[in-house]
């Protein structure tokens, strides 16, 4: 078999095994949908019957399995074990990543947003290492979870550095890390990797990394894979993850030699993969050879055992996902309007706009085209019309701001500059948008929704998501707010935006959607000539 060592007389013992990583999963757990008409998906279980056929070639010791990150988050079944059957025996990814045999998995930014309950959970429940290195204690400055782990395999010892993005601080809100800050990773890893080889003795060094590929010459907080690979001295390849992209390259590292960098995209379409070979003179390394690759897996049928494990589990979590929570008398247009308000938006603004004090309403759309029927609205439509685990915050705001932060926003919009997710929209506003002014005089507040005055000097409680609280997009930087300034501004914390639109249409019962967005109560907003 591959991962047994081949001996060589004259130039020493070869042995060889691979490195197979799975990264941003966002819970393709199961290989059908909860749509009742089982349409087949990407999934965990096709990974598996992957992995069974390399582990049945090359047996047992011909592999090491890896989780990169963001696991916890993106789908019905992951939200299901997270909050609604939180007290079973084991959270279902743990019993997944234990029935598959990893060997260590990396805790994402999304991992992080579901929570101390959830992922402290997994921590006790893993039979691997969970590492985020970069993740420390405020309190005393070590390490919340593992740094790094050693896996022997195949002859050799195989040591994984893992670190999650240090920018998470910028996307969700303060009490989902409470006691915990985030070092970047460039900062802190050559030491760490020193440390380990001075310790650990290890033949291969393999950093781990829930961060995007950036540029290899400049480090960035949020994506600097390509960095650590070409300025950490004594690594050997860097698991990327985070951006969902696909890539498998060899880059001059800082000792001169190759370094490896690979990463398989996302919803485990495909797996990042090194084929490891060295060659040995006892303890010493005489010569070692590492490819990288993306496996595509999406188009293998689905592991037997896998599902006969874990199909009770898909059946609970598609019960759940079609009960009715209400009905819709007419359909929802969620297609994506640059010039006006859609009536998808109008129902966010309506809901954030209920909850008591809330002045006015900042979202943005999170899908771009598509109508939700009039009929039934089943559990599992909330993951159409809301996208994220984000919360609700209410935040203290002048009338100045608030126009700052919206010339921001339509910037982005009518430059085209960022993502959809970006480009907030308000509520509870009457105003124009002038697309061929110059940004800074665009936006003309006309007054709020009621017709009374908006007035700059004024403060307002404004409604947003917990990662637009956090910073993330730039928009409150726009408006001049920083982090520290806004731990002094947030008003209310409410729960998930999606359970509000959970709760609302089922006090509701019948939910007229086009009613919902002529109500005064949205305001309105279109481009002017």
């Amino acid at each position: 078999m591959a991962a047994l060592p081949v001996i060589m007389a004259c130039s020493g013992t070869t042995y060889s095994t691979k490195v197979i990583a799975t990264n941003d999963t966002h819970g393709a757990v199961f290989p059908y949908g909860y749509d009742g008409e089982e349409t087949t998906h990407s999934s965990l279980a096709s990974v598996c019957a992957y992995l069974d056929s390399v582990r049945t070639a090359d047996g047992t010791e011909g592999v090491i399995l890896l989780d990169c990150g963001d696991h916890l988050q993106g789908d019905n079944a992951t939200y299901y074990f997270n909050y609604v059957d939180s007290t079973g025996e084991k959270h279902l990814l743990s019993r997944i990543f234990n029935f598959m045999d990893y060997d260590a998995v990396v805790v994402g930014n999304h991992d992080l947003e579901a929570g101390h309950p959830v992922y402290d959970r997994l921590v006790r429940e893993l039979d691997c290492p969970y590492l985020a290195a970069n993740a420390v204690r405020e309190a005393d400055g070590e390490a919340y979870f593992d740094s790094y782990t050693v896996v022997e395999r195949g002859g050799l010892k195989v040591a994984f550095v893992g670190f999650t993005n240090p920018n998470v601080k910028s996307w969700i809100s303060k009490d989902k890390y409470e006691g915990m800050d985030f070092i970047p990773v460039d900062s802190i890893a050559g030491n760490l990797v020193r440390e380990v080889r001075r310790k650990e003795k290890p033949d291969v060094v393999i950093l781990a990394v829930h961060c995007g590929l950036g540029d290899a010459d400049v480090p960035d907080i949020e994506s600097n894979a390509m960095y650590l690979a070409s300025h950490v001295p004594g690594i050997d390849a860097v698991i990327a993850s985070h951006d969902h992209r696909r890539i498998a390259v060899k880059v001059a590292g800082a000792d001169g030699d190759s370094v490896c960098v690979v990463e398989s995209g996302s919803k485990a379409k495909a797996v990042s993969q090194l084929d490891i070979e060295v060659v040995k003179k006892g303890r010493r390394v005489v010569s070692k050879k590492i490819e990288p690759s993306v496996e595509e897996v999406s188009s293998i049928e689905p592991s037997q055992r896998y599902m006969e494990q874990f199909g009770e589990d898909w059946e609970t979590v598609r019960d759940f996902s079609n009960r009715v929570i209400g009905r819709f008398t007419t359909s929802l247009d969620m297609s994506y309007r640059e010039d006006r308000r859609s009536d998808y938006l109008a129902l966010i603004h309506y809901v954030q706009l209920s909850c008591p004090g809330v002045d006015i309403s900042f979202t943005a759309p999170l899908v771009s085209e598509g109508i939700m029927p009039a009929g039934p609205v089943r559990f599992n439509d909330l993951f159409t019309l809301y996208r994220f685990e984000n919360l609700l915050y209410v935040v203290r705001m002048s009338g100045k701001e608030v126009r700052d932060y919206l010339e921001g926003a339509y910037d982005k919009r009518i430059n085209r500059t960022d993502f959809l997710y970006n480009y907030d929209t308000a509520g509870g506003l009457v105003y124009t948008v002038d697309p061929a002014a110059e940004k800074g005089s665009r936006i003309r507040i006309v007054s709020m929704a009621d017709g009374t005055p908006f007035e700059e000097e004024r403060m307002y409680d404004v409604a947003m998501t917990s990662y637009r609280a956090s910073g993330a997009g730039g928009l409150l930087a726009e408006a001049g707010l920083d982090r520290e300034t806004m731990d002094g501004r947030i008003v209310k914390i409410y729960p998930e935006i999606r359970m509000m639109l959970c709760d609302f249409i089922e006090n509701q019962g019948d939910v007229n959607p086009s009613k919902i967005a002529g109500m005064k109560k949205t305001g309105s907003w279109r481009f002017i000539k």
